[in-house]
């Protein structure tokens, strides 16, 4: 699905990046501000392997949820990763032809 390359990079975007720039460049009609404040409660939380485990299993660290972040888990993941995808942040491995 994702290297583990791009998967990292995008970790230390996140956790290095303002959220104030992040909000300018990812919050769009599909991943709302409420997706980002989790998205970075969920940055926050865990170091960059587990961030990548999650992120590819479509799971979430242990950790309290509030009643909107409850709502979002089921396609938080699909949702977050096809706005990376739309702003370069994440490739799909593409399959070369044998």
């Amino acid at each position: 699905m994702y290297n583990q390359g791009q998967i990292t990079s995008l970790y230390e975007f996140l956790l290095h990046t303002g959220e104030s720039n992040l909000k300018k460049m990812l919050v769009d009609r599909n991943l709302t501000e409420g997706h980002l404040r989790f998205l970075m409660k969920v940055v926050k939380t865990c170091s960059c392997e587990s961030f990548s485990d999650h992120l590819l299993n479509n799971t979430f660290p242990t950790m309290k949820f509030n009643a909107l972040e409850m709502s979002m888990r089921e396609r938080f993941w699909v949702t977050c990763c096809n706005t990376f995808e739309a702003r370069g942040l994440l490739n799909r491995d593409q399959k070369t032809a044998a």
